[in-house]
């Protein structure tokens, strides 16, 4: 899954031979390669493996001068990938950099994103040391390319020894919060209600995920729908360290809970894994203090055609009305439509984000926060409907403390 690998994405000025590198590394024709300028018009992904690193993500972008008709769009996507990139390959020519390429080392020093600088075409002119020197302004890592010389092989081996040196140790693991909660030979119990927001013969991505973590921590789990709940309780001999139930079925759960055992959802694991939690609880808080007329802005990182009982669509507007008794406007934005304006709202409830990376989801969150706006996700506002806000945060005592502190509350 994208939001699990190594996000890298190729910028550069049109026709600099980013697609072509695309290719190489991927060693297939994922990019169309032309001479006319703009070929590339969206952004195209691909995956793959990188060992040591694992699953990787390439991104080759349009160039950010595109000055044709459909430029501006396509510049403005090319943009939107650097909020999720985790490092970015910097691509340029022989004595050709300039305000484009600052540009875009601007972009990601504001987002703290490494930059590897590949020199293109070097089977044309080579770089002479005057010219390297130059970038080493900008990057202490600068690769050479020729698309007709390059030996992948070795020019592979030297990327994955750069990134390995620039990424830190453990990279997707870093952002494990249930290491600090679930130790050896610890039992959770997971409630997985199947419902019909739950796809057929899947289980659905935060679940997965969080089964792997447990599996990773060597500690053991317990897997149950709501309705086998204290089955599994009773079945324990000992209690579990920790339960963590869909966000959907908080209430009934936290009802069946004992008090010495200790409770969240998954949603408010991704919160901790994926953005700041403490940031996140925070903006709960401004549930309490929504006034009439007050907008909402729903936002959700993937798209999909909504059920009957769309959690985001139609439960957290009903929801939020219901426990708020505000006469509230609520709008929705799914996929990339992640809006530049966000003054507007008052508040953002955001989803779990299983299709973004942590840098992606840090990006939006971010967004909020500079403009002014309080921001929380799924799990963490439904608790706060639950009445159950307290039980499910005692795991992260920051954000509890964050919570109950907030000028929002007061």
């Amino acid at each position: 899954m994208k939001a699990l690998t190594v996000q890298i994405g190729i910028f550069g000025r049109t026709n600099v031979g980013k697609s072509s590198l695309m290719n190489f590394i991927t060693n297939q024709d994922t990019s169309i390669v032309s001479d006319i300028k703009g070929t590339t018009t969206d952004v195209v992904s691909k995956q793959m493996e990188l060992n040591p690193l694992g699953p990787i993500t390439l991104f080759d972008t349009a160039g950010l001068d595109d000055k044709s008709r459909l430029g501006e769009v396509r510049v403005e996507k090319t943009k939107r990938a650097f909020d999720s990139c985790d490092v970015i390959l910097l691509m340029c020519e022989f004595n050709m950099f300039g305000t484009f390429e600052e540009n875009i080392i601007r972009e990601a020093r504001l987002r703290k994103t490494p930059i590897i600088i590949v020199v293109s075409k070097a089977d044309l002119q080579k770089p002479d040391e005057k010219f390297l020197t130059k970038l080493e302004i900008y990057s202490k890592h600068v690769l050479e390319f020729s698309k007709m010389y390059t030996i992948r092989d070795n020019f592979l081996t030297d990327l994955k020894k750069i990134l390995l040196e620039i990424l830190p140790d453990n990279y997707i693991e870093n952002y494990l919060a249930l290491r600090n909660i679930v130790k050896k030979n610890d039992t959770v119990i997971l409630v997985m209600p199947i419902d019909l927001g739950a796809p057929r013969g899947k289980i659905i991505m935060p679940q997965v995920q969080t089964l792997r973590h447990i599996l990773d921590l060597n500690a053991a789990s317990y897997t149950v729908q709501d309705t086998e709940y204290e089955t599994a309780l009773k079945a324990l001999k000992i209690p579990p360290k920790l339960v963590i139930t869909d966000s959907q079925a908080i209430k009934a759960i936290a009802a069946k809970t004992p008090k010495n055992i200790k409770l969240t959802t998954f949603s408010i694991i991704y919160a901790a894994d994926k953005s700041d939690i403490i940031e996140m609880a925070k903006g709960a808080s401004k549930i309490n203090s929504l006034q009439n007329g007050d907008k909402i802005l729903i936002a959700e990182a993937c798209t999909h055609h909504a059920s009957k009982d769309d959690i985001g669509r139609i439960k957290i507007p009903k929801w939020i009305k219901e426990y708020t008794k505000k006469d509230l406007s609520v709008e929705y934005v799914s996929g990339q439509n992640y809006p530049k304006n966000l003054s507007q709202y008052n508040l953002v409830i955001h989803c779990g984000a299983c299709t973004l990376n942590r840098k992606g989801m840090l990006a939006r969150l971010n967004k909020a926060v500079q403009a002014g706006v309080p921001i929380t996700n799924y799990g963490i506002v439904i608790s706060v409907f639950a009445g159950v806000i307290e039980k499910v945060l005692e795991i992260f005592p920051q954000a509890l403390l964050a919570y109950k502190k907030s000028s929002f509350c007061n």
